[in-house]
């Protein structure tokens, strides 16, 4: 483990080395900051008048709370830098000499918005520079509507420093730290701090969760005869956009999401593994929808694709697999278990692999005419009988570690999807719920830049949310539309709706 650990000379600096999944996303946004992580919470606050907190009052103890999260997890605070000549990762510490070294922390991570932005998209065609020593994980302040006390919290930067868990723990942790200096419950002396304690929170890489172990896992065991032929259509270049990255929030209410849970239950599966299922089904109708209205050469190529494809390839489906396989159990690494450990914990700790499922049981539930264009889809039985199957089947098979993905392979039109769970069963947010301090909504989006479709989903406020991302260079307005519409329609079918 020593490779994996921060080391010091001086008790100033500490460093180590990113390793596995967590330099291979930093690596990806080296591309136009690829994949890039935004989580974000809307709260409304309260003073304990029961007035709403003015932004003043708001950016002042926004402040306080923000330099005492630092000091409770060292890692929001961490510098990165890049050494293209072994393209490797190295991550440092400073640990402050003063209350000057937190201005400038503070001055170049807190970044305060005057006017009220569609955080939907806007934030996702930021970027900034991450590999010379810089910061990379910034803190954004929008108003929602101040007159309520409704502002907008998010954590961004690359993927490697944060996943979509702990984006909503630490947005958790910051918002009762708000909470409690608006309410004066636990005011704070800065000057009080003791800087250089915080080191022992330093935590080991995330890599030794998601891949460090990997090599001894079997290769899966391939079909005799199989060849690898995916479902690779073509793209059309969208030469009017006004955004990088376009995104349809898709919920679904409390009555279809217990429905769906429902449905997981009685087919002994996850919620992760029908929602890839489902997912797969739309992204493919979606795309069929979307050449059967531009017509010509790119349907012909599509349709050519279509049928002659034998898999579903996923190049990138995040989430933990660790427990669903007797090849590989993950370790229970204490230090990942809780924001509070007091060796700390890792920022960013899920595991990247790829998918496939096969192509033939896909086109027998889509039920597509090339003639006619129009779709027969199957019934609920065939979604969970044989398409959640074949998926319960893939995610069930040992992965290795993502070592050799390329960037290049987000570059083509296939689904990505990212499992962040539920996050009222983490227990995030609920001690933040009372009268002065509200969590209204949740949102998770990253940056793509390539003809991708990306479904981050989570459940919330028992309904369940998905995060829907593409390049606007790639997916018109009216693709978008095609993808909503694709999945709303089979989430329907799955739960025996249509």
């Amino acid at each position: 483990m020593a490779a994996y650990t921060f080391t010091t000379n001086d008790r100033k600096i500490y460093e180590r080395k990113l390793h596995g999944f967590e330099a291979l996303c930093n690596t990806y946004a080296l591309h136009d900051f690829l994949l890039a992580f935004t989580g974000s919470a809307e709260v409304q606050l309260k003073e304990q008048s029961g007035t709403p907190v003015s932004q003043d009052t708001f950016s002042s103890c926004l402040r306080t709370a923000w330099i005492v999260l630092r000091h409770r997890v060292p890692a929001v605070a961490l510098r990165t830098t890049y050494e293209p000549e072994d393209a490797s990762w190295t991550v440092s510490y400073d640990v402050p000499a003063g209350l000057d070294d937190i201005d400038t922390w503070v001055g170049q991570t807190l970044v305060w918005r005057e006017t009220k932005i569609d955080c939907l998209e806007h934030d996702l065609d930021e970027k900034w520079e991450f590999t010379h020593g810089e910061y990379p994980l910034r803190l954004t302040a929008s108003p929602v509507e101040v007159s309520a006390g409704r502002y907008m919290l998010s954590l961004s930067g690359p993927h490697g420093m944060l996943d979509g868990r702990m984006s909503m723990i630490l947005l958790n942790e910051l918002v009762g730290l708000l909470n409690d200096q608006i309410r004066e419950a636990a005011p704070v002396d800065l000057t009080a701090i003791k800087w250089g304690e915080e080191t022992a929170r330093l935590a080991s890489t995330g890599a030794v969760l998601t891949g460090l172990d990997m090599d001894n896992i079997p290769e899966p065991a391939a079909t005799e005869g199989e060849e690898f032929v995916p479902f690779l259509p073509p793209s059309v270049e969208n030469k009017v956009r006004t955004h990088n990255v376009t995104m349809r929030l898709v919920v679904f209410d409390e009555a279809q999401t217990s429905a769906l849970r429902q449905k997981c239950r009685e087919h002994d599966t996850t919620i992760t593994v029908a929602m890839d299922a489902i997912f797969t089904l739309a992204h493919s109708e979606a795309v069929l929808a979307s050449a059967s209205a531009i017509g010509g050469t790119h349907y012909s190529a599509t349709i050519e694709a279509y049928l002659k494809a034998k898999q579903v390839f996923m190049p990138l489906s995040c989430k933990d697999q660790g427990k669903l396989t007797d090849a590989f159990k993950r370790p229970c690494w204490a230090s990942s278990t809780s924001i509070n450990h007091p060796n700390g914990t890792t920022l960013f700790g899920v595991d990247g692999f790829p998918l496939q499922t096969k192509m033939d049981t896909i086109r027998k539930a889509i039920g597509f005419s090339v003639d006619t264009k129009s779709f027969k889809p199957c019934d609920e039985q065939f979604i969970w009988g044989s398409i959640v199957k074949n998926m319960a089947a893939a995610h069930a098979t040992p992965q290795k570690d993502l070592s050799g993905f390329h960037p290049s392979l987000m570059m083509v039109r296939v689904p990505i999807a990212s499992s962040i769970g539920n996050l009222e069963m983490l227990g995030l947010f609920s001690k933040n719920t009372s009268s002065f301090a509200q969590v209204h909504r949740v949102l998770f989006r990253a940056r793509v830049s390539g003809p991708t479709m990306t479904n981050l989903y989570w459940q919330f406020d028992d309904k369940l949310h998905c995060s829907l991302l593409a390049s606007a260079e790639w997916n018109s307005p009216s693709e978008m539309d095609d993808m909503e519409k694709a999945l709303r329609k089979w989430f329907d079918i799955a739960l025996g709706m249509k």
